[in-house]
This record gives C-alpha cells, sequence and structure tokens, in this order.
C-alpha cells in the first residue's frame, strides 16, 4: 500500500457517499414523499449490511502502527482531539438547532435528548462515540499484540459479534459486538490488501459477483433485511468491505477518479454535517419552493449534503474565518497540551 495508501480515501469516499445517500432517502421517506417502497427497501438494507462496518474496517487499517509509534496514552489523548471532541461540538450544535427547528424536521427534539450525549448518542453521532470505546478496547487487547494472541483476539471478538445476534446486550456494549470484529479484520489483513493491490480489478469481478449472489440470497431468497439477526449478516458485511477495497485501489490508478479521493478526504466534515446540509435543503426545496420531485429532492440533497461541508471544512482553513476551525478541531494550545501530556 503506498503513496500514502491513496486507495483509503477512495473507499472512505465510497463509503461516505453511501451514508449520505442513505440518510437523504431515509429523511425524503419520512417527509412522506412518494419513493417507491420496494426500492427504497432494498437499496436500504443493502447499503446498511456492510456500509459502517466499512468504516471501522478502514479505522483499524493503522492502528497498530499508530500505537507502535505513539503509546497507548498519546494515542487515546489524540483521539480525544480528533473524535470526541467533534463528537461534542457537533451533537450539542445539530441537537439544539433541531430542538429550536422541530416544527419544520421529520423528528421532534428534546433539550434533554440531547444533553443525554455523554451516555446516549443521537442519530448518525453513535459512530463517533463507539469508535472511541472501539479503540480505548483495542488499546487494551493489543498492548502486547504478540502473533500468538492475534487468532485468540479475532477469535473472540468473532465470538462477541455471534453473542450479540442471540443475547440483547446494552448500549454500547451491543454496538461494539457488532463492528470490533471489523475493526479487528482492519488490522489483521496487510497480507489480503497486498493480494488485492496486486490485482485489484480481478478481485472487483470476483468480490462483486460474490456480493451480488449473497445479497440476492439474504433479500430475495430468504426474505431478510440487515436488522433481521442472521449470521449471514457478517458474511455480507466481509463481502462488501471487500468489493469497496479491491474497487477503490482499482480506481485509485485512474486519473479521471481523482474526485473520489478528494471526498474521501473530507469524509469526517462531510458526516458531521451532511445531516443539516441535505435536511436544509430538503426543507428549503418542500416548503419554499414547494418542489417535492423525488429525482431532484434526492439529488440535491445528497450534492449539499456532501458539498457543502466540504466548503465550509475549505473556509475553516482561511486565516479570515479561522474561528470555523473550532467546529472541527480543538484549539492548538489545548491540543498540543493534551498531546503532550
Amino acid at each position: 500500500m503506498n503513496d500514502r495508501h491513496i486507495w483509503v480515501d477512495y473507499a472512505r469516499g465510497i463509503g461516505i457517499m453511501l451514508v449520505v445517500y442513505a440518510h437523504v432517502a431515509r429523511g425524503l421517506r419520512n417527509a412522506g414523499l412518494p419513493l417507491d417502497k420496494a426500492s427504497y427497501m432494498l437499496i436500504d438494507s443493502v447499503i446498511y449490511s456492510f456500509h459502517m462496518s466499512l468504516f471501522f474496517f478502514l479505522s483499524g487499517l493503522f492502528f497498530l502502527a499508530s500505537l507502535d509509534k505513539y503509546g497507548a496514552g498519546k494515542l487515546m489523548r489524540g483521539k480525544v482531539a480528533t473524535i470526541v471532541y467533534p463528537y461534542l461540538i457537533w451533537s450539542l450544535l445539530q441537537g439544539f438547532i433541531e430542538v429550536s427547528l422541530s416544527a419544520y424536521t421529520n423528528a421532534k427534539t428534546s433539550v434533554g435528548e440531547v444533553l443525554a450525549l455523554l451516555w446516549m448518542p443521537r442519530a448518525h453521532f453513535w459512530f463517533l462515540y463507539v469508535l472511541f470505546l472501539i479503540f480505548g478496547l483495542a488499546v487494551l487487547v493489543y498492548r502486547q499484540h504478540q502473533a500468538r494472541r492475534h487468532g485468540m483476539i479475532i477469535l473472540s471478538a468473532a465470538a462477541f459479534w455471534v453473542l450479540h445476534l442471540y443475547l440483547a446486550l446494552p448500549f454500547p456494549f451491543d454496538y461494539l459486538a457488532n463492528y470490533f470484529i471489523f475493526f479487528v479484520l482492519g488490522i489483521s489483513v496487510p497480507s489480503l490488501l497486498k493480494q488485492i493491490e496486486a490485482r485489484p480489478a480481478l478481485y472487483v469481478l470476483a468480490s462483486l459477483s460474490i456480493f451480488i449472489a449473497l445479497q440476492t440470497l439474504f433479500h430475495r431468497t430468504l426474505h431478510l433485511i440487515y436488522t433481521d439477526h442472521s449470521l449471514l449478516l457478517i458474511s455480507l458485511s466481509c463481502s462488501g468491505i471487500i468489493l469497496v477495497t479491491s474497487m477503490s485501489m482499482w480506481l485509485s490508478r485512474m486519473r479521471f477518479t481523482h474526485w473520489l479521493g478528494v471526498i474521501g478526504q473530507y469524509s469526517l466534515p462531510i458526516y458531521l454535517m451532511h445531516i443539516l446540509a441535505a435536511s436544509g435543503t430538503r426543507i428549503i426545496l418542500s416548503k419554499i419552493m414547494h418542489i417535492d420531485d423525488v429525482a431532484t429532492q434526492l439529488l440535491l440533497a445528497c450534492l449539499a449534503g456532501i458539498l457543502l461541508p466540504m466548503l465550509v471544512y475549505r473556509c475553516a482553513q482561511m486565516p479570515s474565518l479561522r474561528l470555523l476551525d473550532y467546529l472541527f478541531t480543538p484549539p492548538k494550545c489545548w491540543s498540543i497540551g493534551v498531546l503532550r501530556k
């Protein structure tokens, strides 16, 4: 994996576009727009069967290198700045905007729900909450990461995943059980990634065939959706991860796909802001411009959910608008102090 693992940016780009599309489509359906129910439910279930597992997998890729370089304490202090800080800022910001605009949005939000962010994350911000906990758990189990223990960690994470299918675990243990295995797989597959990188087009064809076959079996033959408890779900997630990984390695070698890697580089600000951007676009189109065409709403809301966060983040890098940077990163004096402790 050369050139700064550039394919990872492409994978993040694919993943974040799936996130934005899925949330926009759900927002349109909750707003009562006439989406075709069968198509909507199938696409929604296919996306949710693997897209968040993909992000945990990508987060695990460089974990051991970071742990070796920084040590457990400095690594986790860094995650406070890069995960916990934006989680707190945006949970409060989006939460109170939703409270003030409850009359215009699909869901009604209370101040109490917003302030419960320390023990019950709201909306899509659960990912950052769980990701920080998974980094902490990984630090505990990998501090002595001898090869002989690595297989045991994978088996334990897999058993933890199976357990959550049959036992109602409280939050956040249910999310840890569901996603820790994919973080561990990200740590565990450097040799497979080298094989894929050597022949990405071949792996695209093979993984696409497997992905389609498994999704057809799951959704069409067994008539299941991603919320059903099935051992097949881990196969769906893994096939989706391998498909996106091989596609990303393949696309990263093409000049005309550079834009996808750029979107991936902005995946965190897009994740943080896309709900506000897309929901605001939907409200303007419906309430002010009286445009309820599903295709128009879907296209413009997705574009807004991707492009507006990128614009805001770029503006935050301008010297005249540096205060905007505090929406994404803590003040330099604070973050430097945290890292040096």
